[in-house]
This record gives structure tokens, C-alpha cells and sequence, in this order.
């Protein structure tokens, strides 16, 4: 009785936090700009490629979790410039986003266009595939989960020319491709979290590559002296997550149309990796 009391105590508390750090494969990824010499592309495309090793924090419990990105030193976002030219970055997994198992609830504040949202909605399910191949990342023995996530992404073009008809809108091209995403998870601690929006496997995802970006989990602490506090976030007006993507679009095209009122085209691709 005694060893069955202590055992749910220990499950009612169990809590902690990990520590991850982002790196980006650079394949395929160019960088080209007017006038700029191929010296100076090749430095930006360096500097870029060290913005996207980021360093993110993961509080959990038994069913709750929040994922936060550890803030820069500027307290904003990261940016790569060379002779002259300045590029910020905000990941993907940028915001805080918090799961909760047990209500199926999700939860995640994010910025569009300097306007805050905080979508509400449920826990997206995904079909892992669970092998028995594995590996040892620091203490603990990770087991690998495959999920292969069809994505859709929209590309839409907008151009001022002359000749072109004023009511002729340019409608999204939308493309599909099939990202791998791998999962290394550890079942030695019982928790079903991950980075950003991933979890659903019996244990801690220590290590997940989706696409050309990985998150490697270097620190875990377990049952700290200081009680870990998972606070929900709040900021934004709620949406969910098909309404943001709505109001995505809708600014894409709000800028696109005064952008043909000038000179020039532009591109913008939504979605996708």
C-alpha cells in the first residue's frame, strides 16, 4: 500500500522542463539580391544559417505543456545583414504554445502583421508509425516515430503591369508536398510532449526533424525543488486555426493590391516549409 500511495504521488507530481536547440539544413537554400556580389550573398546565406540555431524551452507535466522560444539578447527577432541589407527572422515555432492532453486543448499566441491572435482549438492528431529503431540521445534511450504530413501552400502573385487589366486579381496557386517529420521519443519519461505544435507519443520527444529543421533536446531536468508553472497564454483575439489562415490570406492580398498600384511584382508563399 505503501510503495502503491507513493507511486501516485510521484505521478501527480511529475513535472520538469528540457531545453532544445534548432539548427537548419542550408541545401538548396539561396539567397540572391540586385547588385550584390556573390561574395556578399555567400555571407548573408552563412549568417542566416546561424540565426536558425535557436534555443527553445519545454515546461510539461503529465498532460500539459508550453513551448517557448528563449529570447535573444535584443529581446526580438533574430536578423542576418550584409552590406547594407538586414533579414529578420521569425520561426515557425516562434510564440508560445501551450497543449493540454487531458482537454485535447490547444492553444498558441502568434503575430500576423503586428496583430496579436491566440488560436483555440483542439490538438491536432497525427498517424505516427512507430519503430523499434533506436538510439541514445544523453541519459535516455529514444525510440524513432515516422509521420509523413501532406501540406499545402499558396503562392500568390500580384503585378503592375500597364497592359494588365485593373479587375484581372491573381488568383493562389496552391502546391502540395509531403514533408517526413522523424520523432525521437523516450518512454522513460512518460509525458505525450514534443517542440512546437508535436506530441501523441508515449513518452518526451527529445529529438524531431521536420523538413530541413531540427530540434535536439540537450538539457532535461526532472522534478525540480522549484514547482515548474505552466501558465496558459492569452494575448490576441481568438481564432482558429482555419480563421488565422483566413486572415493570412485576406492581408496577402490587401498588400498585393496596393503593391500593383506601384511598380513592379511580387511573390508571397504561404504555408509549407
Amino acid at each position: 500500500m505503501l510503495f502503491f500511495l507513493s507511486t501516485s504521488a510521484f505521478a501527480q507530481n511529475f513535472q520538469g522542463y528540457a531545453t532544445y536547440q534548432s539548427s537548419r539544413k542550408m541545401d538548396g537554400f539561396g539567397v540572391k539580391l540586385e547588385g550584390a556580389s556573390p561574395d556578399m550573398e555567400a555571407k548573408l546565406k552563412e549568417q542566416l544559417k546561424k540565426q536558425f540555431q535557436k534555443e527553445y524551452e519545454l515546461k510539461f507535466n503529465l498532460t500539459e505543456s508550453v513551448w517557448k522560444e528563449v529570447e535573444s539578447l535584443d529581446g526580438g527577432p533574430t536578423s542576418a545583414s550584409s552590406g547594407g541589407v538586414v533579414v529578420r527572422i521569425a520561426g515557425n515555432m516562434s510564440g508560445v504554445t501551450y497543449k493540454n492532453t487531458a482537454e485535447n486543448l490547444y492553444l498558441r499566441e502568434s503575430e500576423v502583421f503586428n496583430k496579436p491572435f491566440l488560436v483555440n482549438d483542439e490538438l491536432e492528431s497525427r498517424e505516427w508509425q512507430i519503430t523499434n529503431e533506436t538510439k541514445q540521445i544523453g541519459n535516455y534511450t529514444a525510440y524513432k516515430a515516422i509521420y509523413n504530413d501532406i501540406r499545402e501552400s499558396r503562392v500568390i502573385s500580384f503585378s503592375s503591369n500597364s497592359n494588365k487589366p485593373k479587375d484581372d486579381k491573381s488568383e493562389a496557386e496552391i502546391k502540395t508536398d509531403t514533408v517526413q517529420v522523424v520523432a525521437w521519443y523516450t518512454p522513460q519519461i512518460p509525458v505525450s510532449q514534443g517542440p512546437g505544435d508535436y506530441w501523441g507519443l508515449p513518452g518526451l520527444i527529445l529529438e524531431l526533424t521536420d523538413g530541413p529543421t531540427t530540434y535536439l533536446c540537450t538539457k532535461v531536468v526532472l522534478n525540480p525543488e522549484e514547482t515548474v508553472v505552466i501558465k496558459k497564454p492569452s494575448k490576441g483575439k481568438k481564432v482558429t486555426r482555419a480563421e488565422l489562415q483566413a486572415e493570412m490570406d485576406a492581408k496577402m492580398e490587401e498588400m498585393g493590391t496596393k503593391f500593383s498600384n506601384g511598380k513592379g511584382e511580387m511573390k508571397f508563399k504561404i504555408g509549407g516549409n
